[in-house]
């Protein structure tokens, strides 16, 4: 038993080792990546996860102009969507089709009007309320 014990013990630490040894130098590129689904969201709380999720969303709108994509935004960053800085990014993800959900209770807890922001935006008075409810119907969700 003990023998056997040793030889598993040996075959694994020699597996590790060469698939170690083999990744090196390896890297994969994906020049294309689809997706098939038509119904997309991500939470977001950060502006580099936002510009992020707009360059998804604007991709896979792209490819499937059927497709619907959310973007539900709560938390501190709410305090930056009346920044002009950003302004281009949100109008080109309102131009692409992308659906902005913003959260209210974050709005009143960091004291930005939701009548203030682009028309564009929509209110939700619980974002993760709203983005259980995008579960429920069937939405491919993403929190960020």
């Amino acid at each position: 038993m003990k023998k056997i014990v040793l030889a598993l013990a040996l075959v694994a630490t020699f597996s590790q080792v060469a698939v170690a040894g083999n990744t090196e130098n390896t890297t994969s590129t994906y020049e294309y990546q689809e997706v098939k689904g038509k119904k997309f969201a991500i939470l977001v709380q950060s502006i580099k996860n936002m510009r992020a999720s707009i360059m998804t969303g604007s991709e896979v709108l792209a490819a499937n102009p059927k497709a619907e994509f959310e973007i539900v935004i709560m938390g501190k960053m709410v305090q930056e969507l009346n920044n002009p800085e950003y302004r281009a990014e949100l109008d080109a993800a309102n131009k692409a089709g992308i659906k902005l959900v913003v959260c209210e209770f974050a709005l009143k807890v960091y004291g930005v009007e939701l009548a203030d922001l682009p028309s564009y935006f929509i209110g939700t008075p619980n974002a993760h309320k709203y983005y259980f409810q995008l579960n429920e119907k069937g939405f491919n969700t993403l929190s960020i």
